[in-house]
């Protein structure tokens, strides 16, 4: 989208990236990936999400490698940080989060 279209009060719209959108974070919680994005200061890709519960923040971004990588757990395990879940297996107060297209505010 051109930034044209943005002043013309066309509403730009984040749709998911091929593959999985939704993950588990090794201590829990669910998220719901919005895309991929290229952090313009290291020039790395990052993956844009956003929390399926209540959040004061919209939408986060982690390094690609960071967020498909492994973590090492409290306990001393090696864990993958973000895991893919379908649709049918997220709970349902983490499904009543989930958006279909998310609406960027142009403020």
């Amino acid at each position: 989208m051109s930034g044209d279209d943005m002043h013309a009060g066309v509403m730009p719209q984040v749709r998911a990236t091929p593959g999985p959108a939704f993950y588990r974070h090794f201590k829990g919680r669910y998220y719901q990936v919005v895309g991929e994005a290229l952090d313009t200061a290291t020039e790395g890709r990052v993956v844009v999400y956003r929390t399926l519960y209540p959040s004061g923040h919209a939408l986060f971004t982690r390094p690609y490698e960071e967020f498909h990588g492994w973590k090492d757990s409290a306990d001393g395990q090696r864990v993958r940080r973000f895991t893919p879940v379908a649709y049918a297996d997220l709970p349902d107060d983490a499904r009543v989060h989930v958006v279909a297209v998310l609406h960027l505010s142009s403020e």
